[in-house]
């Protein structure tokens, strides 16, 4: 859950106006954990604005680019799709797998019974 530029000010007032941490959580049902971030943040730089949330790595391997190698190469193995993009075979395996690419099926070699 994120919280309000406003409501984290409030809080932080709060607590350097005499409020312990404790009472403080307590009573705005918020945890541990966000109180000690915002007063270690303001303590810092004067405000609780700007707390950074984790940044995803972009894909190496785009879906379209995927899609297009695979067309012109059909035959071609994990291993060698993975020397075109540069990555290793389970990244190719894991980017297949969300693009819901499963692996060939050869329905031609089973056995009759």
């Amino acid at each position: 859950m994120s919280y309000s530029q406003e409501f984290r000010e409030f809080v932080v007032g709060k607590i350097h106006g005499g409020m312990s941490r404790s009472s403080a959580m307590d009573f705005f049902n918020i945890s541990r954990d966000s109180v000690y971030k915002w007063m270690k943040k303001h303590k810092e730089t004067g405000s609780v604005l700007d707390i950074k949330r984790k940044q995803y790595k972009t894909r190496k391997i785009s879906s379209q680019r995927l899609l297009e190698e695979i067309e012109n190469r059909p035959d071609a193995t994990l291993q060698e799709l993975a020397e075109h993009f540069s990555c290793t075979h389970v990244a190719v395996w894991r980017r297949l797998k969300n693009l819901k690419i499963t692996r060939k099926k050869n329905h031609a070699l089973r056995r009759e019974k």
